[in-house]
């Protein structure tokens, strides 16, 4: 019996692809981490006792961990795969922006572009992919005019997943002039406000960056809270352990979409200026 054809794969570089692509890989490693955190909340020592025993054989019972290492183990693991992913992530994506970069700027409106356009949209796309994350910035900003937002918390990442690659431990060759390490990211934190300030309007109309709390709708009190995205910094000293909490964790995947979000929209800009507006990408 003849197997049916397979559905013809979509070959069209779009900004709405790249979106779509990346976003639902963000929100998948969000929702990765906010699963894996509480695992690590609610691990039961006896079900790991019973897991490990159920194969009746160890590869080397005396490096056999119990549970509280292991959960240091497991989450030291979680935060070094976590941050590689995310950098993975926003790599990846500039990636692809620069592609559809080079596809406006070589071919513009041309629908069928020539042999030799092509080859140098490739070869372009090459020495791209081979730049190191400094040149990659460098060579975006260059060639688009793209100053990427955030470019100091995916610096961040970077600067953070070498540390944990080698144990997790903060050494001189780390530091900046200063003597630490600084890491910048965004997080989520609440604030109270009079139920009749004018930011309290602001929150009713849910700007973009901030979110309606509930809870005060629910007390009723004299004031509100709202959520609002802030800047956070975690300061280094060598010696010392890069270790972030559960709020910080989670805070990088919003570092890395603020990140993607506002490179996208950089690109975006870019190609309605070489197209003209309305063209869209």
């Amino acid at each position: 019996m003849s197997q049916p054809a397979p559905a013809p794969r979509e070959n069209v570089i779009s900004l709405q692809a790249i979106s779509r692509k990346y976003f639902t890989a963000l929100q998948r490693q969000h929702d990765l981490l906010a699963f894996n955190l509480a695992g690590l909340k609610t691990a039961d020592p006896a079900a790991y006792d019973h897991f490990s025993g159920l194969s009746r054989v160890m590869p080397l019972p005396q490096a056999h961990l119990p549970a509280q290492q292991m959960q240091a183990f497991a989450r030291g693991l979680m935060l070094r795969t976590t941050i590689n992913d995310l950098l993975v992530l926003a790599v990846e994506c500039m990636v692809d922006c620069h592609h559809l970069c080079l596809f406006v700027r070589h071919c513009g409106r041309n629908t069928q572009p020539g042999k030799e356009l092509i080859e140098r949209v490739a070869k372009d796309q090459a020495d791209f992919a081979r730049m190191n994350l400094q040149e990659k910035f460098e060579a975006l900003e260059e060639g688009a005019g793209i100053v990427c937002e955030l470019e100091d918390g995916i610096f961040s990442l970077a600067a953070a997943l070498r540390v944990l690659s080698r144990g997790g431990k903060v050494t001189n060759d780390d530091i900046a002039p200063d003597g630490s390490l600084t890491l910048e990211f965004k997080s989520m934190k609440d604030f109270e406000v009079p139920q009749d300030s004018p930011e309290q309007t602001s929150a009713d109309s849910a700007p973009e960056g901030v979110v309606k709390h509930p809870i005060g709708d629910v007390l009723q009190a004299r004031s509100k809270v709202i959520a609002r995205l802030v800047d956070t910094t975690r300061t280094f000293r060598p010696g010392e352990l890069l270790e972030l909490s559960d709020s910080e964790l989670l805070g990088l995947n919003i570092t890395a979409a603020k990140f993607v979000d506002g490179l996208l929209k950089s690109v975006d800009f870019y190609a309605k200026n070489q197209l003209g507006e309305g063209q869209g990408s």
